[in-house]
């Protein structure tokens, strides 16, 4: 109704305003609302957030329906509500190799900065440990992502994996000085992200065990 109207913000913040003169309040707005019980804060805040919705409906409904131009109608915004409901969702396919991007980002990041004194404190081109390090967090954070019903960026955001990858911490302490803010679900599964890591010395003993093995093979 507000893009049909052609308002100058869509947001329920600025209808509020325009139609009944009140400031929305915001200080909840990025709490986060799956802990249970929630305060009496946040019970009181979404309350509030709900209190003059009807009064803007109203509002709205009023002045669709004394618009000069007949375009701008109730019926046109029901219409283009019932378009906007059968968009169907689906979720991006899982890219094993998809973990390559944050690293490609991360050296384009890099070359913007050249010119600057102090690089970046990420660095442009990983080891091979940490490849393989940031492909199994890459692998985790997808299976964790579906099993949660969660995004792929709420579970650990991209900057937050390399970060990862980068310093390979093998401790819980390790773990949490190394990525600020920490993720929740990375704090709550950081077994499983520490059995994501691959340290230097580890893949060095795969590395020799794979070629004595391959040498044995090639001798018998």
């Amino acid at each position: 109704a507000a893009r049909l109207l052609q308002l100058p913000s869509a947001g329920y913040a600025y209808a509020l305003l325009k139609y009944k003169n009140v400031q929305a309040d915001k200080t909840h707005q990025l709490s986060d609302w799956r802990q249970r019980p929630l305060p009496t804060a946040m019970k009181v805040y979404a309350t509030m957030d709900t209190h003059y919705l009807l009064d803007v409906y109203e509002c709205m409904k009023y002045e669709l329906y004394n618009h000069p131009n007949k375009d701008v109608s109730i019926e046109a915004v029901l219409d283009a509500s019932r378009q906007v409901c059968l968009i169907r969702y689906d979720k991006e396919p899982f890219n094993p190799q998809g973990y390559k991007a944050i690293m490609a980002s991360s050296k384009r990041r890099q070359r913007q900065q050249q010119q600057q004194r102090r690089r970046t404190e990420m660095k442009s081109d990983l080891l091979p440990h940490q490849e393989q390090t940031l492909a199994n967090l890459w692998d985790w954070r997808d299976r964790t992502a579906r099993h949660q019903d969660e995004s792929t960026q709420y579970v650990c955001p991209n900057p937050s994996l390399l970060r990862l990858a980068l310093v390979s911490p093998t401790n819980v302490t390790t773990l949490q000085s190394c990525v600020n803010p920490m993720p929740p679900l990375v704090l709550h599964y950081a077994q499983d992200v520490l059995d994501c890591i691959v340290t230097k010395q580890h893949h060095q003993d795969v590395g020799l065990s794979t070629t004595t093995t391959t040498t044995t093979v090639f001798l018998g």
